[in-house]
């Protein structure tokens, strides 16, 4: 396989006329634009309860800031229960001791308060803004940890809360299996598959251009949609979700695209397809829904880990298992893509002597 082939068609694919490049690369930011103007996702700043002990000087300091909400507090008691009532996504309690450590350019352990439902941006812009205040105390740099504890249950989430992060992976999905696909209708239509095949270069080397072009440009958008809305917080961890879905999402358009005749076939093979990317949000939706059900489709694993990662800040250590079940998904889609691109090389070889002879 040669990778100045399959850049050279990679190159082919980029054709601004093909209008599902034009879905793909600007429906993540009508996306962004409608839940701002809908939800007000961006007027809404994270809120700290503090309460110190003497001089309130950091609660002043974070009002300075102006990147976060300060809840006044007027005990340790009083910052818990706001907190668990979701009046603040964080809460702190500063004792005298703290301050002075500070002063002094020693460590100083400071314990932090998240609620349960509140979103992992708002979590890391609060603590970034509470880090900061705390640093300012002194000209010195003092190492500070936070001791994080989690208040209150998990309840129902609001609508914006719900469908952002899935939304985000159907962006994902639709771009990577949209764009692979329809490179291959569009040169079946213009019948210039033959042509390219032609060539030096190989059905593998024109699959990999399109299935890569895909994955990309679905990748980019859906970060860019990630960090518009509810933060990049464990970069690594939706990193391989998102390649590991990109990837999937690129073999479903190839196979679409090999088995599509034209667009009107595409169309209908998406119609299908739809349903069985939308039904997992069902059961995120009604989370009292029997959940072994939504593990049955691949999608979920894409789904569900993004929005336990974005909305409620959990790790590897909640979340590996679903992403190596997407990992396996991935690697079983496989099987049948290679065996469809070998009889489809099969019989462009057959056509390609036939019309040699």
């Amino acid at each position: 396989m040669s990778a100045r082939r399959v850049l050279a068609v990679m190159r082919k694919c980029l054709n601004p006329r093909n209008p599902y490049l034009f879905l793909a690369l600007l429906g993540p930011f009508l996306y962004v634009a409608l839940f701002q103007v809908i939800f007000g996702l961006f007027r809404e700043e994270p809120r700290v309860a503090v309460y110190e002990e003497g001089e309130e000087v950091v609660a002043r300091l974070l009002e300075e800031t102006e990147a976060v909400e300060v809840v006044p507090a007027g005990s340790r008691g009083e910052v818990e229960k706001a907190v668990e009532e979701r009046r603040a996504d964080l809460g702190v309690i500063l004792g005298a001791d703290v301050r002075e450590r500070l002063a002094a350019g020693e460590r100083a352990a400071v314990s932090v308060y998240i609620a349960g439902e509140s979103l992992a941006k708002s979590r890391a812009i609060a603590l970034a803004a509470l880090a900061g205040a705390l640093r300012s105390l002194t000209p010195q740099t003092p190492p500070l940890a936070f001791e994080l504890v989690k208040l209150g249950e998990e309840k129902a989430l609001t609508l914006m809360e719900m469908f952002l992060p899935f939304f985000a992976i159907l962006i994902i999905i639709l771009g990577a299996y949209l764009l692979p696909a329809s490179f291959l209708v569009s040169e079946k239509e213009a019948r210039t598959l033959t042509a390219l095949l032609v060539t030096p270069a190989t059905l593998a080397e024109v699959l990999v251009a399109f299935g890569l072009v895909g994955m990309i440009i679905s990748l980019a958008m859906g970060a860019i949609v990630l960090a518009l809305t509810v933060g990049l917080d464990q970069p690594l961890l939706l990193s391989a979700i998102f390649i590991l879905g990109s990837v999937l999402g690129a073999e479903w358009g190839l196979l679409l695209g090999m088995l599509s005749r034209d667009q009107a076939t595409l169309m209908a093979y998406m119609k299908g397809l739809n349903l069985f990317l939308i039904a997992p949000a069902l059961f995120v939706i009604f989370p009292s829904w029997p959940q072994w059900i939504a593990r049955v489709f691949p999608v979920y694993y894409i789904a569900n880990p993004v929005f336990r990662v974005c909305v409620y800040g959990e790790g590897w250590r909640e979340v590996w298992w679903q992403v190596l079940a997407l990992g396996g998904f991935a690697a079983l889609f496989f099987l049948p893509l290679l065996a469809l691109a070998a009889r489809s090389q099969t019989s462009a070889d057959s056509r390609l002597l036939g019309a040699a002879a």
